[in-house]
């Protein structure tokens, strides 16, 4: 029986296979062979460029690249002493709460008007209890509307000071319709020791007096201050009501606050000259006799909001806040 004729694909074998195939390598081999022009091309002038750095040339280029980065290190690492660590490590005492004949007269009873970018959102009172052994500082805040829904918000604290001005016990007090958080906490010779109360939650921390001696709310970091200079710096701690309701966030945070210079600025009553103090998050302008004319303050979550002296102090609607039923979302705790 005669045998197939063989297939157009096996004629000529390898031979054949090169003959279909022919105009399709014929399109790809001159981009190929360009290619590999290009590279070669590519090489030697490579070649021809690294050959110009002899070795004399690379060792002169090593050291006056040295040369030039030994200063630029040298003034980054003394720009970052001056900025960052310096003022840590000359930081000192945080101001006294001391009975100045001025700060009694005008001092004992403030209130001020706390507000953002679309105007007034709530008050505070503070008042002072002094005598030569002690002294106690009385807050109340009403903050009727925020971004979050924590309002409206009450906030009591009550401060605690030694006959030489510093912080001694310090509690706070957060009120919502959905909660009630209490925060006491106690000086001792290293640290400061705190108890948190908040729903189910019941513990105990300690802070170290390295930190900062002073604590105080968010929404009034600063109280009366007297014998300010410019350039006193000291640590203290502010108190985020956001973290200790929502337990989400930092609830205590370290600032260093600085003395930086003097402004005049316009009151309600008149035009002042005050010292200017700040920290990266607070600034304040503080007038003559130690009064706070006037708070900026940026929280976390909240925002940023104005915190400025009243003339008057209204103890009725003071009375009135505090007798705001709140917390028809919980079980009352008194």
């Amino acid at each position: 029986m005669p045998s197939p004729p063989p297939s157009p694909a096996g004629r000529g074998g390898k031979a054949g296979l090169a003959q279909r195939f022919a105009p399709a390598r014929a399109s790809f081999d001159p981009p190929i062979a360009l290619n590999l022009q290009s590279i070669s091309l590519g090489r030697k002038r490579c070649t021809a460029f690294l050959s110009t750095f002899t070795p004399g040339w690379w060792i002169l280029f090593t050291r006056t690249t040295g040369i030039m980065i030994l200063p630029a290190w040298m003034a980054a690492m003394a720009w970052l002493i001056a900025h960052d660590i310096t003022p840590g490590w000359t930081a000192m005492d945080p101001p006294a709460v001391t009975a100045s004949a001025a700060w009694l007269e005008h001092g004992d009873e403030s209130q001020y008007t706390i507000s953002d970018e679309f105007g007034p959102v709530g008050s505070v009172w503070t008042r002072y209890f002094v005598d030569v052994q002690s002294a106690q500082r009385e807050d109340l805040i009403w903050i009727e509307r925020l971004p979050l829904d924590i309002a409206p918000l009450r906030v009591a604290a009550n401060s605690a000071f030694t006959a030489d001005g510093a912080l001694d016990e310090f509690t706070i007090r957060l009120e919502t319709a959905a909660a009630d958080v209490n925060l006491h906490g106690e000086r001792f010779p290293a640290d400061f020791s705190f108890r948190l109360e908040s729903g189910p939650i019941d513990k105990t921390f300690k802070l170290p007096l390295t930190q900062g001696g002073l604590f105080s709310g968010a929404f009034l970091p600063f109280s009366d201050m007297s014998d300010l200079q410019v350039g006193t710096r000291w640590r203290m701690q502010v108190v985020n009501p956001v973290a200790l309701l929502t337990g989400v966030g930092q609830q205590f945070l370290p600032v260093l606050v600085e003395v930086t210079g003097e402004e005049r600025i316009p009151t309600a009553d008149g035009e002042h000259n005050c010292l200017v103090v700040e920290s990266p998050s607070v600034k304040a302008w503080v007038g003559a006799g130690g009064l706070v004319l006037r708070q900026e303050v940026t929280i976390a979550g909240l925002g940023r909001f104005r915190i400025e002296r009243r003339a008057e102090f209204d103890e009725k609607e003071r009375m009135r806040v505090r007798q705001i039923v709140l917390g028809e979302k919980r079980g009352r705790r008194r």
